[in-house]
């Protein structure tokens, strides 16, 4: 409950793009885009203070790409996406393997979430490799609309999974994003 309580905060102040983009060319899918306080996330060293000579590694949602299809008779839509994330760390002669947690919420205006579900993917970084980057697929983010709604009257929303201080910090140093 708390995670949805602190999703819905974070898609009531950051509903603006990140390059996000719908294959729907008639208008009628709900929104689909990043939220942009929620598209970086910095990992600093375990016990460390938050300062940026103290970055373990870094992830940002880069891309959200959809394609959307619709069903008027039924009132659904349902969408697919393809989410994109660059993770950087300072140089290493160390291999790593980071699982970066990330949501796809599906609202209704800018304050309900509807449904939000969790998912996670992992960057892998070789031995001396400073940036990473991995593509991730969600099949579908389904939709049912009211009766006297249009699926556009939704949003489709994504973002990392952020804690607190990771969202302060951001809001407090400037980093919202590519």
């Amino acid at each position: 409950m708390h995670d949805l309580r602190f999703a819905s905060g974070v898609a009531a102040l950051a509903m603006f793009a990140l390059g996000a983009c719908s294959t729907d060319k008639t208008g009628d899918c709900p929104t689909i885009t990043g939220i942009t306080d929620a598209s970086v996330a910095i990992v600093f060293r375990p016990g460390s203070v938050p300062d940026p000579a103290n970055v373990l590694y870094t992830i940002e949602l880069t891309r959200v790409k959809s394609h959307c299809d619709i069903d008027k008779k039924e009132h659904s839509s349902d969408a697919s996406l393809e989410i994109s994330f660059r993770a950087t760390r300072a140089p290493s002669g160390a291999e790593a393997h980071v699982t970066v947690p990330y949501f796809v919420a599906v609202t209704e205006g800018s304050e309900r979430i509807l449904k939000k579900q969790n998912y996670s993917v992992v960057v892998d970084f070789v031995p001396g490799q400073t940036t990473a980057t991995v593509t991730d697929a969600v099949a579908s983010a389904h939709l049912r609309t009211a009766k006297d709604k249009h699926p556009y009257d939704y949003q489709i929303l994504v973002g990392l999974q952020l804690s607190k201080a990771q969202l302060d910090y951001n809001r407090q140093s400037g980093h919202y994003g590519p």
